[in-house]
C-alpha cells in the first residue's frame, strides 16, 4: 500500500504530515552523537535536552543548517528515525510518496542532497518517490492564501523559520517574486546570548536564550512589559548567577535581525507591478513560521512597510499543513517540483 507523507525539514524543527492523519510528528532537528564511536545515541526531543549539558564524549548536532543539509549521514539517520516513529512499519512497505519543502534559494546540489536523504531514509529506497516544493509556496497553501491558477490576485507570505526567512509574492499559482535570507529564530537567540554576555556579564546557552526570547522577547513596544529571571555563569566570579531582564531592553537587541527581515520584505515589494502592489495593500502580508510568533515582530513589519500584517492561524505548522494539502489536492500537486532523485 502506498503511503503519502509530507516533510517540513527545518533547521530547528522537523514536522511530518501523513495523508488522512495530519501532523503526526513535530520534534527538534537535533541528534546527539557519541564522539568515541561516532554513533547517534538520541534524536529529536531527547537530543535537544542534552544541548549545553553533554560530557566531552557526547556532542549534539543540527544536521540542517540555514535550510540546507549540512551533514548528510546524520540527516539521513534523523529522517529515518522520525519516519519510523511517525509511521511505524507502514514506511517499510509499498511505495512511499513524499513531498519535502525547501528554501527558494537552495542550490541544485542541495536539492539533490534533500531528495537523496529522503530516499535513503526509507527501508526500500527504490520505491521512494520524493518531490520538492518551495517553502513559501507550501506556507501560503497552509495559510489558505488565494493561490490557484484561476486567481490572478497577488498574495504575500513571509515565513520565518529557525535558520531562514522566506519572502514571496504569489499570483496565479506560482511565485512571482521571492527572496530568502539566512536570518530566522536562531538569529534572535544569538542576540540574547550576546546581550547577556556584554550587558550583564552572564554566560547562557542556546536553550536558555530561546526561553528568554519566547517568554520575554519583544521587537515592538508593548503595553504590558514582561520580565524573566535568567540563569547562567557569572563571567566575573565564575560562579552560577542570575539576572532579571525586561522585555523592553530586548527591543534594541532584536533590532538588527528584525531590520534584515524587513529589508528582505521591502526588496521583494520593490518593483512589483502596480496591480499586484494594490492587492497586497488590500490583503496585507501574511506571516507564518515559528519565528513570526515573536512578540511585536508583526507590528514592527507593519510599521516599517506601511502594509497590514497578520500572523496566520497555526503559523508554526503552516508549511507542514500546506504540504499536507498538496498530498490530497490534484490541482495543488501541479505546483510541486517534478524533479526526482
Amino acid at each position: 500500500m502506498a503511503k503519502d507523507i509530507g516533510i517540513d525539514l527545518g533547521t530547528s524543527t522537523t514536522n511530518i504530515f501523513m495523508k488522512d492523519k495530519g501532523i503526526v510528528l513535530s520534534e527538534p532537528s537535533v541528534v546527539a552523537i557519541n564522539t568515541s564511536t561516532g554513533k547517534p545515541i538520541a534524536v529529536g526531543t531527547a537530543a535537544e535536552r542534552m544541548i549545553g549539558r553533554t560530557p566531552p564524549t557526547i556532542t549534539t548536532v543540527k544536521p540542517v543548517r540555514k535550510g540546507a543539509i549540512a551533514d548528510f549521514e546524520i540527516a539521513e539517520f534523523m529522517l529515518r528515525y522520525f519516519l519510523a516513529k511517525a509511521c511505524g512499519l507502514a514506511i517499510n512497505f509499498g511505495t512511499t510518496r513524499m513531498i519535502l519543502s525547501v528554501p527558494t534559494k537552495i542550490s541544485e546540489v542541495e536539492q539533490l542532497a534533500v531528495l537523496e536523504a529522503a530516499k535513503s531514509s526509507c527501508r526500500r529506497p527504490a520505491r521512494a518517490m520524493p518531490r520538492l516544493i518551495e517553502e513559501p509556496l507550501a506556507s501560503a497553501i497552509g495559510a489558505d492564501l488565494p493561490l490557484r491558477a484561476e486567481s490572478a490576485e497577488g498574495s504575500m507570505i513571509v515565513d520565518i523559520g529557525g535558520g531562514t526567512t522566506e519572502v514571496a509574492v504569489i499570483s496565479m499559482g506560482s511565485i512571482l517574486v521571492g527572496d530568502s535570507i539566512t536570518v530566522g529564530g536562531e538569529a534572535f537567540d544569538l542576540q540574547v546570548i550576546n546581550h547577556m554576555r556584554t550587558d550583564h556579564n552572564l554566560l547562557i546557552g542556546e536553550e536558555t536564550a530561546e526561553t528568554v526570547k519566547i517568554k520575554a522577547g519583544c521587537v515592538f513596544p508593548q503595553a504590558q512589559e514582561k520580565s524573566i529571571d535568567v540563569y547562567g555563569r557569572d563571567m566575573i566570579t565564575g560562579l552560577p548567577g542570575n539576572v532579571r531582564i525586561y522585555s523592553n531592553e530586548l527591543i534594541e537587541t532584536f533590532k538588527d535581525p528584525a531590520i534584515q527581515i524587513v529589508d528582505c520584505i521591502k526588496g521583494v515589494l520593490d518593483g512589483l507591478p502596480p496591480e499586484i502592489s494594490a492587492d497586497i495593500v488590500r490583503n496585507g502580508i501574511a506571516m507564518s513560521g515559528g519565528g513570526s510568533l515573536l512578540t511585536g515582530l508583526s507590528e514592527f513589519v507593519r510599521t516599517e512597510t506601511n502594509v497590514p500584517v497578520k500572523v496566520v492561524d497555526g503559523a508554526r505548522y503552516a508549511t507542514a499543513n500546506g504540504i499536507g494539502k498538496c498530498l490530497s489536492d490534484v490541482t495543488l500537486k501541479e505546483l510541486i517540483n517534478a524533479g526526482r532523485a
